[in-house]
């Protein structure tokens, strides 16, 4: 006899303090992700709309 049961491997869950620290942490990495494409799409858009119409490229000088 097997002292252990039929031999077959336990698996045992997850605690729950670990998957709430790993959603914890992927908020603040989506959160992140977010803020930083609200700020660097319009500043690119910024920076592409003035290269295109600096006046050099008008050639206004």
């Amino acid at each position: 006899m097997d002292v252990l049961g039929d031999g077959a491997p336990t698996h045992l869950p997850l605690p729950k303090h670990i998957l709430d620290v790993w959603l914890i942490v992927l908020l603040i990495l989506v959160t992140v992700v977010i803020m930083t494409s609200l700020v660097l799409c319009p500043a690119t858009a910024v920076i592409i709309y003035r290269v295109r119409t600096h006046p050099i490229h008008n050639e206004v000088v």
